[in-house]
């Protein structure tokens, strides 16, 4: 039986976890609501034959993208450009203040299922010795914290895509970020 692998960050969020082509999520509120809205810092640019535009890096601070479930107004981060992933543990430094102040503006799609697709090429367990862990088992990232090597398995992603459920039942691909 596989392991369910997806960000801790998502803890809470994950109605479905599947592996499919990569691991696959379906996010939820944590009341279970399927029906979310998303909601973004960043751009949109259009790709020629895509039906929807895609979700980029601002050129103030990085990308964030959220969810809101309409019925509860309960909000949550689906991926944060300036804090998730392998180049953010382990690479990028970030302007914290820039961080701060990014505020969010709805993608004008109705409240929909959304589903994640999550890449781990890295393998961690083959490059462990490299990562230098302690005695507790834990690394040092980027910005001079410690974080367990089990969650630096699980938040290390170095590919992110999301993907809303239009009324046809299609999926359509809004966002697409390679992190390492």
């Amino acid at each position: 039986m596989m392991k369910e692998n997806y960000p801790t960050w998502l803890e809470g969020h994950v109605k479905e976890w599947a592996r499919k082509r990569l691991p696959t999520v379906t996010l939820c509120s944590s009341t279970g609501h399927e029906l979310l809205e998303v909601w973004y810092y960043g751009d949109l640019r259009t790709v020629k034959g895509e039906p929807q535009p895609y979700i980029v890096d601002g050129g103030e601070a990085p990308g964030l993208v959220a969810a809101r479930d309409p019925e509860s107004g309960e909000e949550f981060v689906i991926f944060d450009g300036g804090r998730h992933g392998y180049d953010n543990l382990f690479c990028d430094e970030q302007d914290p203040d820039a961080l701060e102040h990014r505020p969010l503006k709805r993608y004008e799609i109705p409240a929909s299922k959304l589903v994640l697709e999550l890449g781990y090429s890295v393998d961690y367990e083959d490059e462990k010795e490299d990562f230098e862990p302690d005695e507790a088992d834990t690394v040092e990232l980027i910005n001079g914290e410690r974080m367990p090597w089990e969650q630096v398995k699980r938040d290390g992603i170095d590919y992110i895509a999301l993907y809303y459920v239009n009324e046809e039942g299609k999926q359509v691909q809004i966002l697409d970020a390679e992190l390492a």
